[in-house]
């Protein structure tokens, strides 16, 4: 048996989590901790708060230390956090990590592989109900997207022998597409709003999209939590954000022939399902011109539980061999 410590540092909440995994078997949570990002200025600050909250858990006494983190990770070690004003570098002795014993992912790999765990299927939404096709290659190839403070992209691919190989992606910072006059007006103000010469899922399809969109639709300026507060199923708001969360969706299921499954996470509509639940999101989804058919088949479902990449770097750290070094 492994004693793990998994950590999900994301933009908004970092949760800790003492995990006991048996090779073949779902990791167990024993103990969690949650703390918002901003109340640490550095990860040292996130291990004293932990420590003085009563964890059961040290660094020191863990035979595995998997932190999962919301940026892109540097040669294994670094990362520059990309909602939060610090990094962190596990070659500092700063840090306070046993090095040998510690890994960095990125925070949507975490997300991917938890969201393949029974932790998560528990409280999953059907949004399509799909068929999962295994005879294309690569085979079985499934995604995950989350909007929360920025937007995640990860997809599993299957391997030969069993088990997955998370890729990594930074797509929330490419371009997302505008497609007619109305769009185009919401991209200038959108332009305006932020100053950036283009929109990208990050600032689009995520919280701060969302009270963009609002604030384009309504002439109100809210945050993230009011306009989720005050629409509903059926507004204007909700119809926009599901087309345009749907067009990431169906350009990333295209990108990585995601036709093992597609899902969806992040605090965002996790909290709001009906944000995905919206019509709009289906027929965005599937509206593409040669492979329309392909994408109504693949089954998406909305992953609630709100500590799935907590679980999927447990995951990670009970996918590691006893003497694999991290």
């Amino acid at each position: 048996m492994a004693t793990i410590l998994a950590a999900d540092i994301g933009g908004t909440n970092s949760r800790f989590g003492h995990f006991e995994a048996v090779r073949g078997c779902e990791a167990e949570l024993v103990e969690s901790r949650s703390f918002p990002t901003a109340s640490a200025g550095s990860l040292p600050e996130l291990l004293r708060m932990l420590a003085e909250s009563g964890f059961g858990l040290t660094p020191a006494a863990a035979d595995r230390i998997v932190l999962a983190v919301a940026g892109p990770v540097l040669d294994g070690t670094r990362c520059r956090l990309t909602n939060a004003p610090w990094g962190i570098d596990l070659d500092d002795p700063a840090a306070g990590l046993p090095r040998a014993r510690t890994v960095l992912i990125n925070d949507f790999v975490a997300q991917a592989l938890g969201c393949a765990t029974a932790h998560a299927a528990r409280t999953a939404l059907d949004v399509q109900a799909g068929n999962a096709r295994s005879g294309e290659a690569p085979l079985g190839v499934t995604a995950a997207l989350g909007a929360g403070t920025g937007l995640g992209h990860c997809a599993l691919v299957p391997l030969p022998g069993g088990g997955v190989l998370p890729v990594p992606s930074e797509g929330g910072h490419a371009p997302l597409a505008f497609v007619d006059e109305e769009e185009f007006a919401f991209l200038a103000f959108l332009k305006k709003r932020t100053g950036l010469s283009h929109a990208f899922g990050d600032i689009l399809v995520s919280g701060s999209g969302l009270s963009s969109l609002h604030e384009f639709l309504t002439g109100r300026r809210l945050t993230p939590a009011e306009v989720a507060a005050e629409i509903g199923p059926d507004s204007e708001t909700t119809r926009w954000f599901a087309r345009f969360f749907a067009r990431a969706c169906r350009a990333y299921a295209l990108h990585v022939l995601a036709w093992g499954g597609l899902f969806l996470c992040g605090g965002l509509a996790a909290k709001n399902p009906f944000l995905v639940m919206n019509p709009e999101f289906l027929r965005e989804f599937r509206d593409c011109p040669a492979y329309g058919a392909q994408l109504a088949g693949i089954p998406v479902r909305l992953v609630t539980a709100p500590d799935t990449g907590l679980h999927g770097a447990a995951r990670h750290g009970g996918m590691l061999r006893a003497d694999q070094p991290t």
